[in-house]
């Protein structure tokens, strides 16, 4: 895969990350990114996942997700949206 995206980091800097998948949830008025910086953990790629936000032509900034509530849910979609993609 290699969907590269430009986005503002904490130091509004631009940073580049590769972007795994995108997805909604019918509660939340927020569009989720699950991406990646090509990291490696204990021979693991690291994954992460944010609120997306347009700032710009091709740029975007990511915003932690706060609401634990939230975040259980939006971690249950990211297992479903891996099960698919690992099922393509």
């Amino acid at each position: 895969m290699n969907n590269v995206i430009s986005v503002l980091n904490k130091n509004n800097e631009l940073e580049e990350v590769e972007i795994i998948t995108f997805f909604q949830l019918a509660e939340y008025n927020h569009e989720y990114v699950l991406y990646t910086k090509n990291e490696e953990e204990e021979g693991n790629i690291v994954t992460y996942v944010s609120i997306i936000n347009q700032v710009g032509e091709n740029k975007f900034r990511f915003e932690e997700i706060t609401d634990q509530d939230e975040l259980m849910k939006v971690n249950a979609k990211i297992e479903e949206e891996l099960d698919l993609l690992a099922n393509e």
